[in-house]
């Protein structure tokens, strides 16, 4: 799929004058976006602060279900920072601060009721690097269930672990030595792992912060596959710095530069035809 470089919308240029016609190959996007999707989660004006540094301005997005949403920018843009306040992972870092509105189907995550423990189980976390707890296989997956009171005896959390390792893609490696240590397993299967673990309390929606950049290619394109098949049941976000990456798992997309929400839309319209020319340098490498 190759395209022509839009106009840049007026003030855009440097002032050349000169219209930009080269042809670029995006990277094909291989999922279209659900125009019916429910909003799962509405951010309304959001900032963050940390201390006197203001790292997010303003930022007003909303996130459909049952969907994959990419988050791209350049380093420091702000991704991390909102994907965050999703789940109030902000709390945990002294003198941060969010102001704003942030809604999961019409209720305030931030709001003085809203338990965060609770509310870290509807909205789950997969961090940049692995991180299974020093546990086994088995007491990585039954771990959140146990605590939050989902299985009534062992038959039904023994259950619950099986389903969640097999809806991560890991039952079959490691059936046989689920009371082995977790750390013991591949970088891509430690993911996987997290992932299962992540799933096992029955969330709602699913934060990943680069969960695969300190993978190699094969455990990425398994994370991948996981990725879109867990899109049917799950409101998913992907802070992600590739963009082909982005174009492969997502169909939404948000540009991030400088702690602002530059563009957000379709993941093939912003990979194609995007109205900033701030987005349109970022995808095609002008810097990043």
């Amino acid at each position: 799929m190759k395209f022509k470089i839009f106009h840049a919308p007026d003030g855009a240029n440097s002032g050349s004058g000169d219209t930009d016609t080269r042809v670029l190959t995006p990277p094909p996007v291989l999922h279209s976006a659900d125009p019916d999707a429910p909003t799962k989660i509405t951010a309304r004006e959001v900032s963050v602060f940390y201390g006197d540094k203001q790292a997010l301005h303003d930022v007003s997005l909303d996130i459909p279900d049952k969907t994959v949403t990419a988050l791209i920018g350049p380093s420091g843009c702000g991704k991390s920072t909102f994907l965050r306040t999703m789940n109030r992972m902000n709390d945990t870092i002294p003198g941060a601060r969010v102001v704003g509105r942030i809604e999961m189907d019409g209720e305030d995550v931030n709001a003085k009721s809203v338990d965060p423990v609770l509310l870290r189980a509807r909205v789950g976390m997969v961090f940049q690097k692995p991180n299974p707890f020093p546990k086994t296989i088995y007491e990585n997956v039954a771990y959140g269930p146990r605590i939050h009171g989902l299985a009534d005896g062992k038959p039904e959390l023994d259950g619950i672990v099986e389903d969640s390792l097999k809806r991560a893609g890991l039952w079959e490696e490691v059936a046989d030595r689920l009371h082995s240590p977790g750390t013991g397993l591949s970088g891509g299967q430690q993911q996987r792992l997290v992932i299962a673990r992540a799933i096992a309390v029955e969330p709602e929606v699913i934060l990943m912060d680069e969960p695969c950049s300190a993978l190699d290619p094969i455990a990425t394109a398994r994370i991948e596959e996981l990725i879109d098949e867990l899109r049917e049941r799950y409101c998913i976000v992907i802070v992600t710095h590739s963009m082909a990456q982005a174009a492969r798992v997502s169909q939404r997309t948000a540009f991030f530069h400088l702690g602002r929400l530059i563009e957000t839309g379709d993941t093939e319209d912003i990979f194609t035809n995007p109205r900033e020319r701030r987005t349109l340098d970022y995808i095609t490498g002008r810097f990043g």
